[in-house]
């Protein structure tokens, strides 16, 4: 038995370790990520897994649904996309959050956790759990969950579900019950460094079939920066793209963002869009004269430290049509280090 926190490592990166050799992997957690890119590329990409079992909960009248929508919606293209087997049943009843990896049908290692399957619980938040590598007890648990889940939904409920679901969303989302109750002041709270609230994502400007034109620069003020089909919830006011072109995958520049996303064009390809200052406004427009492209500023970059906010060491989820990547603050201070240096 192995204790697991995310103090000392995170969940993402036992999970990494537990599907090592494994051909299947089991998610059983109430709560799930909104999109699953970076999972599938940094975890299931480099690993065997040809198969997953998600379980999950879809209650009636959940504000959950919103966000369960959008994981449904990832989860099942990143599988279609990357050809991984997947069923995904329902219970919800379900609590417990439990991670297996079996291989030729037979369990080999599992986590029970505190930790849901979400970018907070899987990395920031303080979570223990522990590993089991004894094979009964986790074919009891498979068994068990099986008992009490639904049937695996089809593709055709899958996408029922999801629509209606979205088209619910559209006359906006409902904000949760608020009260006005302040209780902390009381509380001698401990002081923790932590790092800049500002979150750094590199994104894509462009797509394969419209490449972005050499001749083409952005805006040195305010530009539109469109996201694809599901609402970019991660992305919020502050945080900074550092934009390349999809073509020559050269950096555009950096840009603050200044607004909600919001609906900018429903029967577009990328309906999503935020409003964001440029703060590169020089570089933008001269950049094509600068040999920075994405596999030139990952070469020079220190490959002891991470590149993803998830400690992925590559940006492989671009060349799956990624509309955007978190970034650590390391390596995101290293192109903006490299754009400010250029000009």
């Amino acid at each position: 038995m192995k204790i697991l926190n995310n103090i000392d490592s995170s969940h993402f990166n036992e999970i990494k370790d537990l599907v090592r050799d494994a051909d299947e992997f089991y998610i059983i957690s109430p709560y799930l990520m909104e999109s699953f890119d970076v999972f599938f590329d940094e975890i299931i990409v480099p690993s065997e897994v040809k198969r997953i079992v998600l379980i999950s909960t879809l209650r009636d009248n959940d504000p959950d649904l919103f966000k369960k929508a959008n994981s449904l919606y990832s989860f099942s293209v990143n599988c279609l996309t990357r050809m991984i087997a997947y069923r995904i049943h329902v219970d919800n009843k379900l609590h417990g959050k439990i991670y297996i990896a079996s291989k030729e049908g037979s369990p080999i290692r599992g986590i029970i956790t505190s930790a849901n399957f979400t970018d907070r619980g899987l990395n920031h938040n303080h979570e223990w759990g522990i590993q089991i590598d004894d094979t009964t007890p986790l074919k009891q648990i498979i068994t068990d969950i099986s008992k009490v889940s639904s049937h695996a939904l089809t593709h055709e409920e899958l996408h029922n579900i999801i629509v209606k679901i979205d088209s619910f969303s559209q006359n906006g989302v409902p904000s949760a019950p608020k009260i006005n109750l302040e209780i902390n002041s009381f509380i001698k709270h401990k002081v923790v460094e932590t790092k800049t609230d500002i979150r750094y994502f590199i994104k894509p400007v462009g797509f394969s079939d419209e490449p972005f034109e050499t001749t083409r620069t952005l805006s040195s003020g305010i530009e539109v920066m469109h996201f694809s089909k599901r609402r970019p919830n991660s992305v919020r006011i502050g945080d900074m793209l550092i934009c390349y072109g999809v073509g020559t995958t050269k950096l555009l520049g950096y840009f603050e963002v200044i607004s909600e996303p919001y609906i900018w064009d429903e029967k577009s390809r990328w309906p999503w869009a935020v409003k964001a200052k440029n703060l590169s406004p020089k570089y933008s427009q001269s950049w094509m004269s600068f040999e920075n492209t994405i596999s030139s500023i990952q070469a020079s970059f220190d490959s002891r430290f991470p590149v993803t906010y998830v400690g992925g060491k590559t940006l492989g989820a671009l060349q799956f049509g990624a509309d955007k990547i978190r970034l650590s603050e390391e390596f995101a201070n290293h192109l903006l280090s490299i754009i400010d240096d250029s000009i």
